[in-house]
């Protein structure tokens, strides 16, 4: 182990045990990402066994962001997919990913623009916990394979693995939280209280009489939310809310 290594190892492990709170965190998260040669630090949790994105923070360039939004090119991205599916590559080339695709294909759009805004390398890891699918993402202009010298990639995941265990949700006070091809929005006071409920293991005969509501209301409370999370079914919104920080439980 290299002297710059255990020092990272040292300040990320000192860093990450200040951080009081999830803002505080991904601040600490952001500033390793830099030292790590990043100029862009993207986090992401997906539900396990589905298509939907819990939540996703980037520093990315808001005006890229915006594009990629607004092409929905989440719908073509190869690296969202397999981050989604909880197999990224450790490094993903976007130079290289940007030659394979016809020249007027959106394949080709979507890492032409990458490749502009200075998104040269994507340096990944990914975790698996229960219901979620965690990932970090480092965007990276220059090759970050070197970093650290011949152990960078062993750099990356032991510094990755502690700041997994950080990589908290936006939660419903900020706007910094993105679910891709769904609507991010808050939950309603009695929206929030019922789905807290449920997630305690309450029926909704029960928390029908804890708020003083019917339990046909309290059904129609729980289909509007998982309407708003464009959730499949009730446990869906339920696993959702939870993983975006929601609820209070």
């Amino acid at each position: 182990m290299t002297t710059r290594f255990a020092n990272l190892l040292i300040d990320t492990a000192d860093a990450l045990a200040e951080a009081g709170d999830a803002d505080a965190a991904w601040q600490v998260i952001n500033r390793v990402g830099t030292r790590l040669g990043a100029r862009s630090v993207n986090a992401g949790v997906f539900l396990t066994g589905t298509p939907t994105i819990a939540w996703m923070r980037s520093t990315m360039n808001p005006d890229w962001l915006e594009e990629y939004a607004g092409d929905a090119l989440h719908e073509i991205d190869p690296l969202l997919k397999a981050s989604m599916a909880g197999d990224p590559p450790r490094l993903y080339d976007v130079g290289f990913q940007q030659q394979l695709g016809p020249p007027e294909s959106r394949y080709r759009q979507l890492h032409q623009r990458m490749l502009s805004y200075g998104y040269h390398y994507m340096l990944t890891h990914s975790w698996q916990h229960g219901p979620e699918n965690k990932c970090l993402v480092l965007g990276c202009e220059d090759d970050p394979t070197h970093l650290f010298g011949p152990g960078t990639a062993r750099a990356f995941s032991a510094v990755a693995a502690m700041l997994s265990c950080r990589l908290e949700p936006p939660g419903a006070g900020t706007t910094d939280g993105r679910a891709f091809g769904s609507s991010w929005q808050r939950l309603e006071p009695v929206e929030a209280e019922i789905l807290s409920r449920l997630a305690q293991g309450m029926t909704e005969d029960d928390i029908a009489e804890h708020v003083g509501l019917s339990e046909a209301d309290v059904l129609r409370v729980i289909a509007r939310a998982a309407g708003k999370m464009q959730a499949t079914s009730r446990d869906e919104a339920l696993a959702l809310a939870v993983l975006r920080g929601l609820l209070t439980l």
